[in-house]
């Protein structure tokens, strides 16, 4: 690493001049990230226009308004279209937002040495060579190599996910290569000093730092979701059937009808209406009205959706890998246990004689503050287990008078502080160098014992025992000092050993229970963090993650190891860097997997934006996180994700159910129209253009969004996800929906014969009869749709909305026959009571046949 220092050409004791730095911010540009890159409106709306979705709409608005004259129509179709567009160019702009958020965490001012004095500059003028000075409280403007350091602590946590402050030194010796977590000579853009000084000389600046890395991968449009790539796929599929039928359809009419003009344009409006009907315009809408009522449910628990079709993805995710610290835990550490004289006691359950003792080391021997609150997060924990008055009361009485601080050679920290006419010697550290120090100890009787090579050992393997835990381990040691010595570091010796102290980031009380909803919803849940594998390994087990053979795999392994083939292998990957975290992703991409993220940093912000679904912490996150991630969580409860998770494979469910109720509704109009061409010449057209587009007016609308509040069906949970490669309208579906729509138009077309000729009806009165036995037909259907009598629970039977959208479109059908100012339009004419009846039974019997169909195939599968 020294010779990146070389290569700036920086001089170590002052700095750059003014000269030569302003030269080098006019050679190299200001010290921070780029603006996101702005595509023009107009070119962002016309690639919203090319999805074949859009195309075929905005292709049936067409045709609505200048062939068929149905400008209303139109207009509501191209409000449809303007709407998703405007939704798809919404969500684009929230990675310009988490660009926006990496350029908000840039330091507005930092100390640097010019000329050889130290002067304040704004933290965009800072240069490659720049000498920066820092302290406790500072946030590093640029990415430092270290020069010079004293008890200096980062914290990293936004960048590698380490919970706590790492130590840096400008002596160490470390790989070129080696990971973000694996660099204590180097400081990182955005991070912020906890504890100590140091200075660095500036290596990277602006796009070339860590924090610039991570905006770069944060660039590009998200991948589409499982649902959009659905639904693309639905439509493309449905425009080509439906010009073909179309153009079947007005070759046949053209032919049975003549071959002049007025038969060509005959025939080509009937050929266009049933294009028009075949493509469901509604799908969009009723899509998109199911996904906000989602989002607007899962608002109320505490779980934000800032994309819509995110809803859903997340009900599809199979995989999830999630953070540790602040999703599993509780991202505040706190001093869980005390061991004294080998005995492990809660913090409020220790003896009275050894709890004095701990409370003074814990009180004297630190420079935190409970009120405000500052300092290091880990002597502020042990600061909480005092208490704010406690606290004050023990410092009011042990005035310090002075103390050596914390460095990584001694591994301790020690104070010296007044207590009546003899002093008190406190100091906490590593175990192996504070017990080493100690020639007693205080069993849990409050006897003073010697301790020997044996004790010793005993201790030592204690504290091993507790930090396999997961906890992190502090030592704590008294000694009476009498007279005022000058050099402190002598007194550290025949120490009397009062405890151990351990502290952990506790695990959220949620946790496990999440972790075994996810289980049982098929989902594999994996932890990514960057923190210390014994620490990752404890949580993981903890929670129920780790299964026995489930292997811990480390950043450094996944760097000479590569990404395991066998992806099931590992469920914890610790100390990983936010480049391997994005592998992961990918990773399991490619394997099929629909991925969801969760994080809270800025070092998860590229993994969150690349993945199927990224899913933020929205009280201890980081603003970038957030900005990134398609989900925000409230209250950093995992167990909000799940029930999430059930919330999106209900609908969906309810999207399928739409998707079978209008495509099978569309494939019987064209089964009735091909049907009657082939069967019956004399009857010319068999629907008129706007009897076909009322149909379609009736079922696409209120029956279709009803059907998208069908409540989820019980033992949604304790199925597995949805494959990615599963489709909506797959081939055993189509086929399906094709029989569905044969038991249709079988009775429709039955109606049609009967009024014609069992009761020689004129071809136009029975054509009235078909139109309104398939209007009633195509209504009732929507039951079947939703599974009503297939053994869903009764989750679709509570739909009464349903109910209600149903007898609507009823209504409307016997309003359009029966009022005579509406005959001239639609080509109807009132019909008697045993036309009605035949209509009600045309209209009654495919619902019936396939309710009981899909029964009995499910008393089979059963």
């Amino acid at each position: 690493m020294g010779q990146e220092i070389e290569e700036s050409d920086a001089d170590l004791d002052r700095g750059l001049s003014r000269e030569e730095a302003l030269a080098r911010l006019d050679a190299g540009g200001p010290n921070e990230l780029p603006a996101p890159a702005r595509e023009r409106l107009a070119r962002r709306l016309l690639r919203q226009l090319r999805e074949p979705m859009a195309l075929l709409l905005v292709g049936a608005a067409i045709v609505d308004a200048f062939a068929l004259g149905e400008r209303i129509n139109a207009l509501a179709i191209l409000s449809i279209v303007i709407l998703n567009a405007g939704i798809t160019l919404v969500e684009e702009g929230r990675a310009a937002g988490a660009l926006e958020a990496l350029r908000r965490m840039e330091t507005p001012m930092a100390r640097v040495v010019r000329d050889g004095s130290i002067v304040e500059v704004a933290s965009r003028e800072i240069v490659p060579g720049d000498l920066v000075a820092l302290s406790a409280g500072d946030r590093v403007p640029a990415d430092l190599r270290l020069t010079s350091s004293a008890s200096l602590e980062v914290d990293e946590s936004l960048m590698t996910g380490e919970s706590l402050p790492v130590e840096k030194h400008a002596d160490a010796s470390i790989d070129r290569a080696s990971g973000l977590t694996e660099r204590p000579t180097q400081l990182f853009s955005g991070t912020h000093v906890t504890h100590g000084s140091g200075r660095g000389i500036a290596i990277n600046t602006g796009p070339q730092t860590e924090l610039g890395a991570i905006a770069e991968r944060l660039q590009g449009h998200p991948p589409s979701t499982p649902l959009q790539a659905e639904l693309r796929h639905l439509s493309t599929w449905l425009g080509a059937a439906a010009v073909l039928v179309a153009a079947g359809v007005f070759a046949a009419t053209f032919v049975r009808t003549g071959m002049d003009s007025e038969a060509l344009e005959r025939s080509f409006l009937a050929a266009v209406a049933l294009a028009v009907a075949a493509v469901p315009e509604g799908l969009a809408t009723v899509v998109a009205v199911a996904l906000a009522l989602g989002v607007r449910r899962m608002a109320d628990q505490g779980a934000i959706i800032r994309r819509l079709p995110a809803v859903e993805t997340l009900g599809s995710t199979s995989v999830f890998l999630t953070d540790k610290t602040g999703t599993l835990t509780e991202n505040h550490m706190r001093l869980e246990m005390v061991a004294v004289g080998g005995t492990p006691f809660a913090p409020g359950d220790l003896p009275g004689g050894a709890a004095e003792r701990v409370e003074l080391v814990l009180a004297l021997c630190s420079d935190a503050e409970l009120e405000p609150v500052s300092g290091d997060p880990l002597e502020v924990a042990l600061l909480e287990s005092v208490g704010p008055e406690q606290l004050s009361v023990l410092r009011a009485s042990h005035p310090r008078l002075g103390h050596v601080p914390f460095d990584s050679e001694r591994m301790a920290m020690t104070t010296l502080n007044a207590d009546g006419d003899r002093a008190l010697l406190a100091m906490k550290g590593a175990p192996e160098s504070v017990v080493s120090r100690c020639s007693t100890a205080i069993d849990v009787d409050g006897r003073i014992v010697t301790l020997g090579r044996d004790e010793r050992e005993e201790l030592e393997r204690t504290a091993a025992d507790m930090a396999q835990t997961g906890m992190r381990m502090l030592a704590l040691a008294l000694r009476e000092v009498h007279g005022s010595p000058e050099d402190l570091a002598c007194l550290e010796r025949d120490l009397l050993f009062v405890g151990f102290a351990g502290l952990r980031d506790p695990t959220r009380p949620e946790a496990a229970a999440a972790v075994a909803g996810s289980r049982s919803a098929g989902i594999r849940l994996i932890m990514v963090t960057g923190d210390h594998p014994g620490t990752a390994r404890a949580v993981a087990e903890e929670v129920g993650l780790l299964d026995p053979g489930d292997r811990v795999m480390s950043g450094a392994e996944l760097r000479t190891e590569g990404i395991p083939d066998d992806l099931g292998t590992v469920s914890v990957y610790a100390r990983v860097d936010p480049e391997q975290k994005l592998e992961l992703v990918y990773a399991f991409q490619e394997h099929g997997e629909v991925v969801a993220v969760t994080g809270d940093g800025v070092n998860d912000a590229p993994a969150l934006a690349r993945a199927d679904i990224g899913v933020a912490m929205g009280r201890g996150g980081s603003d970038v996180a957030r900005e990134a991630a398609d989900m925000v969580v409230t209250d950093d409860n995992l167990a909000t994700i799940v029930a999430a998770v059930g919330e999106g494979r209900g609908i969906y469910d309810n999207i399928r159910r739409v998707v079978d109720y209008l495509v099978g509704g569309n494939l019987s109009e064209i089964a009735v129209v091909v049907a009657s061409l082939a069967l019956f010449p004399d009857l010319g057209v068999p629907l008129l253009p706007l009897q076909l587009l009322w149909i379609n007016l009736l079922t696409d609308g209120p029956p279709a969004i009803a059907l998208s509040l069908t409540p989820p069906a019980h033992g949604l949970m304790r199925r597995p996800p949805r494959r990615r490669d599963d489709r909506l309208l797959g081939g055993r579906r189509f086929a399906r929906l094709s029989v569905r729509a044969l038991m249709i138009a079988g009775p429709v077309l039955g109606s049609l014969v009967f009024a014609r000729f069992a009761w020689d009806e004129p071809w136009a009165r029975a054509r009235v009869v078909m139109f309104s036995a398939l209007a009633v037909a195509q209504l009732l259907y929507a039951f079947v749709a939703a599974g009503w009598g297939q053994g869903d629970g009764g989750a679709s039977g509570s739909n009464r909305w349903l109910i209600a959208a149903v007898g609507l479109g009823i209504v409307l059908q016997v309003l359009v026959v029966s009022v005579p100012a509406a005959h001239g339009i639609f080509g109807t004419a009132a019909l008697s009571l045993r036309e009605w009846l035949l209509v009600v039974a045309a209209g009654t019997l495919p619902g019936i046949l396939m309710t009981i169909g899909s029964a009995a195939a499910a008393r089979r599968g059963s």
